[in-house]
């Protein structure tokens, strides 16, 4: 389950130490502004311990006229417990066998190393095959995708985003021909195309793949010309199935013409393409990188839904919300009793009542608020973000 490692409130001075391991986001200075009272980035238990009294934390803050903090707090929830938990629960979720997932995150990383080393090496054909048929047939059974897709470190960003937009994409493509609006073929295709899509970034610099900062118009073309390499990479290996490279030429186009390499709009784009459109900026959002941090599944989310019917197909999107819920699993949420939890999945359907993960005791539990007659007050992970650059993802 992709989350991030931490999220934020704004609580009442008198809730501080509450908190001992949240931060604070920001410096809280003195009334002059030239002292710093209570720095930010250490966790409250650090700040408190020198004081005989911290209680004096909040008494020098009451007396500045602050009524709020806003903290940060790490997430304590174990994601292999919980979806233990999740099963226990509901037996009916079904997730991708964790066999598969590891096989198929070992030999993506395979494939990218051995291409990056030389630009002549060929991947196995039917390898590839035999590793999609694979994936399809355990997208097939899955109830869910989200609780499958996977967290990992900046360093595995490239093997883990194929992975997770192929399992995704593919997901989307299942619903899409579930609902008859795709052949039913289309969910293998998706997934061959959502492993490979990216694998032209091998020949992308160093310098320029992980800049920190805009790239210049020379850079960025460069960062673009990855969608040729795939496609090259891709058919030098045997690939020829018009749909996949269709998508992988096309994963880039945005529904309102404003996408590349040709600006198509609309259903000009194949629907691979647009499919793998969403797919890859949710995980590419929802992921670490070296020049930037993740953000949050509902924050990306919403951005993903904010850009309904201009980036992206508001088809696919309707289905994406489907699979996902309003609130994706991992995002941070407070509830109606007060407590904050980890959304973990939808119950029954139900996208504003979902099962979510509390600390109880201690020890994690899961429980379905439809059934515990609880609301999602508020999402506590969303944070003002500055304008995602798409040509990065």
């Amino acid at each position: 389950m992709k989350q991030v490692p931490s999220y934020k409130m704004r609580i009442p001075i008198d809730k501080i130490l509450d908190y001992p391991n949240a931060v604070f986001t920001r410096d809280i200075l003195s009334q002059t502004g030239a002292t710093v009272l209570l720095p930010r980035m250490v966790p409250i238990n650090k700040l408190a311990e020198g004081l005989k009294n911290p209680g004096r934390i909040i008494s020098s803050l009451d007396k500045m006229g602050v009524k709020t903090v806003d903290i940060e707090i790490p997430r304590d929830i174990d994601d292999d417990e919980i979806l233990l938990r999740v099963k226990e629960l509901d037996p009916s979720v079904v997730l991708i066998d964790n066999d598969v997932t590891k096989h198929a995150q070992s030999f993506i990383g395979n494939i990218l190393q051995q291409t990056a080393l030389n630009d002549k090496f060929r991947f196995p054909k039917e390898s590839v095959e035999e590793l999609s048929k694979d994936l399809t047939a355990e997208i097939e059974k899955a109830s869910q995708i989200a609780l499958s897709m996977i967290s990992g470190d900046a360093d595995s960003y490239t093997q883990n985003h194929s992975l997770n937009v192929s399992m995704l994409a593919g997901y989307i493509a299942k619903k899409l021909a579930e609902d008859k609006k795709a052949p039913r073929n289309l969910v293998e295709k998706t997934v061959t195309a959502g492993l490979f899509f990216d694998i032209g970034k091998t020949a992308t610099p160093k310098e320029i793949l992980n800049k920190q900062g805009e790239l210049d118009l020379s850079e960025i073309e460069i960062m673009r010309d990855h969608i040729n390499e795939s496609l090259a990479i891709c058919r030098n290996s045997g690939i020829t199935d018009k749909d996949v490279l269709d998508g992988i030429a096309s994963h880039h186009e945005r529904y309102d013409g404003s996408g590349y390499p040709k600006g198509l709009v609309g259903t000009q784009i194949p629907l691979i393409g647009r499919i793998l459109a969403v797919a890859d900026t949710f995980d590419a959002m929802t992921s670490a990188r070296v020049y930037k941090d993740a953000v949050s599944s509902k924050m990306s989310f919403n951005f993903i839904m904010s850009a309904n019917e201009t980036q992206f197909d508001p088809d696919i999107c309707k289905i994406f919300i489907t699979g996902m819920g309003v609130y994706p699993p991992g995002s941070v949420v407070e509830l109606s009793n007060g407590q904050v939890a980890s959304v973990v999945t939808m119950s029954g359907g139900n996208m504003l009542q979902p099962k979510v993960a509390i600390k109880d005791g201690g020890k994690n539990k899961v429980i379905d608020l439809v059934r515990e007659k609880l609301f999602i007050k508020k999402s506590l992970d969303m944070e003002p973000k500055d304008e995602v650059d798409l040509l990065g993802i």
